[in-house]
């Protein structure tokens, strides 16, 4: 037991630090435009990534992960940490940011992407870039099958958001979040078991 509390009070304290020195970046940026760079450096991966698990293109990804740190830059003067932390924050624009791309791409659909086109700079195979885009393919299937709370919920979480930060990208209750995630694991446990998929493992 005492292993245990030792080792959520390390956790804490870990939490503690990282939230103090984003806090610290945060006020340089402010003072100083040139100084986001941390903060674009600590962000700009994660925010790529779940751009690219809700629109399924690497390069519209990177295109919106630039039009959200566009957007964060502006209104970093006006940003507040007693509104939540900057992870939360900039996270809310990348949320709103794919669900304006979403409303674009319904209104204006695009032709179908090639899947086999080999990006620059990379030595993968055709076939190795094939079975990478089939499979998360299939996965963005799955979740396109859930209702869009869940859907939303689960990736932010593969975001790395935790439940508090998800409750205020989505303006929903902590509780919320998590009654949210468990049926959409559920959910999508049986539909991965329909499609021979692996299973997938609960979240924080």
């Amino acid at each position: 037991m005492r292993l245990a509390s030792g080792r959520r009070t390390q956790l804490g304290d870990e939490a503690a630090g990282e939230a103090s020195d984003e806090r610290l970046m945060v006020l340089r940026a402010q003072q100083t435009p040139r100084a986001v760079e941390p903060l674009y450096l600590r962000y700009r991966d994660p925010v790529i990534n779940y751009c690219f698990h809700r629109l399924g293109d690497r390069e519209e990804a990177e295109d919106a992960a630039s039009a959200i740190f566009i957007h964060a830059l502006r209104g970093l003067p006006g940003f507040h940490d007693r509104d939540g932390s900057f992870r939360t924050w900039l996270f809310r624009i990348a949320h709103n940011e794919v669900i304006d791309r979403h409303r674009q791409r319904a209104r204006h659909p695009a032709s179908p992407i090639d899947l086999f086109s080999e990006q620059p700079g990379t030595s993968r195979s055709p076939e190795e870039i094939a079975a990478d885009a089939d499979a998360h393919e299939r996965l963005r299937a799955l979740l396109a099958g859930l209702p869009p709370r869940e859907r939303d919920v689960l990736e932010l979480r593969a975001a790395d958001l935790d439940t508090s930060q998800i409750a205020a990208v989505l303006g929903v209750t902590a509780q919320n979040v998590r009654s949210t995630q468990c049926r959409a694991l559920a959910r999508l446990r049986a539909l991965m078991g329909d499609a021979g998929i692996l299973d997938v493992e609960g979240g924080r």
